[in-house]
């Protein structure tokens, strides 16, 4: 959902959703981000290194999925 006013997104909450499939790279657009959660989900692949653009991030939780890979060394950005 968005709060910022810009009609950006600030807030992705789809816990247990039965979502599955990718993380597509064009995640690192969604400038506004604060909090993204997917947990619970059947989503595979790799987390794309574009998210290491997100700068306003705080909550990040996609534990419980069919991930694979390491975490991509742009989210050592984050604070």
């Amino acid at each position: 959902y968005c709060t910022n006013g810009d009609g950006q997104i600030t807030h992705v909450r789809l816990r247990i959703a039965a979502l599955s499939g990718t993380l597509p790279s064009l995640l690192g657009q969604m400038s506004a981000i604060v909090t993204f959660i997917i947990s619970g989900n059947n989503i595979g692949g790799t987390i794309p290194t574009e998210v290491g653009a997100w700068t306003s991030i705080t909550q990040f939780a996609v534990f419980d999925n069919a991930l694979s890979g390491t975490l991509p060394t742009e989210i050592g950005t984050w604070t």
